[in-house]
């Protein structure tokens, strides 16, 4: 140690390493979120600048309306979504459960996970997600898989209605952004638009077909790894999976059309079949 202060004359490279370690490990999630908030500032930014005003001069003003209102019933439900998975706790063990955490030493319920960097075990607990600052667990699963649908759509949305400043860029000409002397935004947006659709479309495809199995990110690593098969105890099929997972009750699939609370179903741990599907709250 002291040959290290006497080198950097006094700077204790193990600490200062240390310490920019630890910031580093703060500021990164701040910047997921940030990341998402700048890009869909300027996604806005380009819709109300510049595609509105080319659907509201070049279409019918029936078309330009119904795509103005499923351009902002995509957004309100991504941002409900997006918000609560981002405020909403997944939920913490309360110390009582079958099973026993090695780094809290505490007891915990069956599924329930520890999170290095919240510091607690997590209910249910698929992952930590850098995009929200918080993890995905029992609380707050729903709002993250709706707000990964609804940003696919918001994602297809903004890819096609691009496109015709995409054919008229590739004549060279434009139809949308006018200014010659700058860099083409429209175009950056529709790469930003085609980036974040193939992104989700593997986010949730993956997703889904975890779902169809009645299981987390974090259990199908494990049953993977040790058991080498992937089936749960705790599926109830397919169709029920999918309402758990996104907080459907009593079969009405129209909740998924519109901002709604989660609530989750209460079998989250049991694995008895004949439990299924529960319309209780």
């Amino acid at each position: 140690s002291s040959g290290i202060n006497a080198e950097y004359g006094g700077f204790d490279l193990k600490e200062t390493t240390s310490l920019a370690l630890k910031v580093l490990k703060m500021v990164m999630p701040v910047s997921g979120v940030g990341m998402i908030s700048t890009v869909c500032l300027y996604l806005a930014l380009i819709y109300y600048c510049f595609l509105l005003p080319y659907q509201l001069f070049n279409y019918p003003l029936l078309l330009t309306l119904l795509l103005f209102l499923l351009a902002h019933w995509i957004l309100v439900n991504t941002l409900y979504n997006y918000i609560l998975a981002i405020l909403i706790h997944p939920g913490k063990s309360a110390g009582t459960g079958p099973s026993k955490c090695r780094q809290c030493r505490a007891n915990r319920p069956e599924r329930s996970h520890h999170c290095r960097s919240c510091g607690h075990c997590v209910l249910l607990m698929d992952h930590h997600c850098l995009w929200i600052n918080n993890c995905v667990g029992y609380y707050n699963y729903g709002y993250f898989m709706k707000a990964s649908l609804y940003g696919w759509v918001g994602a297809c949305y903004g890819t096609l209605a691009l496109l015709p400043e995409i054919f008229a860029f590739s004549g060279e000409t434009t139809v949308m952004f006018k200014y010659n002397d700058l860099p083409n935004l429209c175009i950056i947006a529709w790469c930003v638009c085609l980036a974040v659709f193939v992104g989700f479309t593997i986010l949730n495809l993956w997703y889904l077909y975890l779902i169809s199995l009645g299981m987390t990110s974090i259990e199908f690593k494990k049953l993977r790894a040790w058991k080498g098969g992937v089936s749960s105890p705790y599926s109830r099929g397919t169709r029920a999976n999918i309402m758990y997972a996104l907080g459907v009750r009593d079969e009405k699939w129209s909740m998924l059309l519109r901002p709604c609370y989660y609530i989750p179903y209460d079998y989250w741990t049991t694995t008895d079949p004949e439990i299924g599907c529960t319309s209780e709250y």
